[in-house]
């Protein structure tokens, strides 16, 4: 099968979309109770700390087990996937509702069920990318992948507005009804339409590989493929400065304003996110990918850069508007070339990867930002700081000049980065080879119709 292999024909568009509308649904609902439980968390023990052991727990396990659940996501069909992650998802809610409405709710049970839920999403997330790489066609990847990023920014940005908004009105239950309605019209797709199933990887005399040979075939594939590994670590890189950024943007605009001023450039930021996401959905992002993710990465590390010697709030609130812009730009497009490029069987296992590399980024950051600020750059900055005479006649001094100069060394790195990854030629033309189709690879049979695969 050639690049441009159409999408298989018994699974239409429409139905594809009608797929991702229930993924979004289900994630704007889960994002509605992961706001309001991290509210309640605080209200219930009042300790920052065990706030932030929510945050991990919902970040690591997916970390941690990435590689094993890709390797299961591409030994398993993926309409049993989804399905068992959204239900796993779901019953931790109601769970949850259960707990609540009899007075037995405990913090010890958000850390289980986040974490079990963070599990289930190191499922979802490899097998819906898998998905969208097998039925939409190469010259749609990039709308497609726009989608998903839109429908991530509604669940980031809409989330936390309606879930402070519904705790006032209808409480944390209310909030986790809303929540199982939601799984309900998520999984509701899933059980209705047939999805297009993979061939097997191995011939069928041979029996299943293990669950050990099918990660480190996925961990050979991404060493012995010139240009990916390196793809992957510049979008650790990536992301690691966004983590930042989200730790160091409300102190940095609370020592320059008010808390106004932090929900103007915060909604300027969100407005980026979604207008993105929506042009990415339209335009589907430039011929060759790895172009898009290394210009619209070169435009964060700039705006990084004025953030260090900004201080009017017009101007901060353009560049978060031109930061967040990016975004959805560079993930969509990062995507669909991975979507394009890695083989059909080992889809799952390449994504889970990617999703491991990027993610441990972000704990990083939240880890190291905040003690690097007090510590070390504010400190500096303040009058007769260690660094008031080289850099103070440039950023200036006082409250948040530090974080300041973070940002700007933020973005001078992020700047350094991208210029050699562009210099790197094994990813500037990681494209350039021969596409792998949505469908099977070269060699293999075709995408069977089975009792799992056909539409009715």
């Amino acid at each position: 099968m050639t690049a441009a292999s159409a999408a298989p024909a018994h699974f239409s568009l429409g139905r594809a979309l009608a797929v991702w509308l229930g993924q979004v649904l289900s994630l704007f609902g889960s994002s509605l109770t992961s706001f309001a439980l991290g509210v309640w968390m605080y209200q219930t023990t009042g300790g920052v700390t065990r706030f932030a052991l929510i945050m991990l727990c919902a970040a690591l396990p997916g970390v941690l087990f990435g590689p094993v659940t890709g390797a299961l996501v591409d030994r398993w069909p993926l309409r049993r996937v989804l399905l068992l992650s959204d239900t796993v998802a779901g019953l931790m809610t109601m769970v949850l509702a259960l707990l609540f409405f009899t007075g037995q709710l405990r913090p010890w049970h958000a850390y289980v069920t986040t974490a079990i839920v963070s599990m289930a999403s190191a499922f979802q997330q490899p097998a819906f990318a898998v998905l969208v790489s097998t039925v939409v066609p190469p010259n749609h990847l990039g709308r497609a992948n726009g989608l998903i990023q839109l429908g991530l920014a509604c669940a980031q940005l809409g989330a936390p507005l309606a879930s402070a908004f519904l705790l006032a009105v209808v409480g944390l239950e209310g909030i986790l009804l809303i929540d199982a309605g939601t799984f309900v019209l998520g999984v509701l797709p899933l059980f209705l339409l047939r999805i297009p199933e993979r061939p097997a990887s191995t011939p069928a005399e041979e029996g299943p590989p293990s669950l050990l040979s099918l990660v480190r075939e996925g961990g050979s594939y991404l060493r012995g493929t010139p240009g990916l590994l390196p793809l992957l670590l510049f979008l650790a890189g990536s992301n690691f400065i966004t983590g930042v950024v989200e730790v160091l943007v409300t102190p940095l605009v609370l020592a320059l304003a008010d808390v106004k001023a932090l929900g103007m450039l915060t909604t300027a930021g969100g407005v980026g996110l979604l207008v993105g996401s929506v042009v990415m959905s339209a335009w589907g992002g430039p011929r060759r990918q790895v172009h898009g993710v290394l210009l619209f990465q070169l435009t964060c590390g700039l705006s990084l850069v004025v953030v260090g010697f900004a201080t009017s709030l017009p101007l901060l609130a353009g560049v978060s508007f031109a930061f967040f812009f990016g975004i959805p730009i560079i993930n969509g497009a990062s995507q669909s070339l991975l979507q394009r490029i890695v083989p059909l069987a080992l889809r799952g296992r390449v994504f889970a990867f990617s999703a491991a590399i990027t993610g441990m980024m972000l704990p990083l950051a939240y880890a190291i930002s905040g003690p690097l600020a007090d510590v070390v750059f504010e400190p500096a900055l303040r009058p007769g700081g260690a660094l008031v005479p080289l850099m103070g006649t440039l950023i200036g001094t006082g409250a948040g000049r530090g974080i300041a100069l973070m940002f700007l060394l933020a973005g001078t790195l992020t700047v350094l980065l991208t210029g050699l990854a562009a210099l790197h030629t094994p990813l500037r033309v990681l494209e350039a080879g021969p596409e792998v189709a949505p469908g099977p690879n070269a060699g293999e049979p075709p995408i069977p119709t089975s009792s799992e695969g056909a539409m009715p």
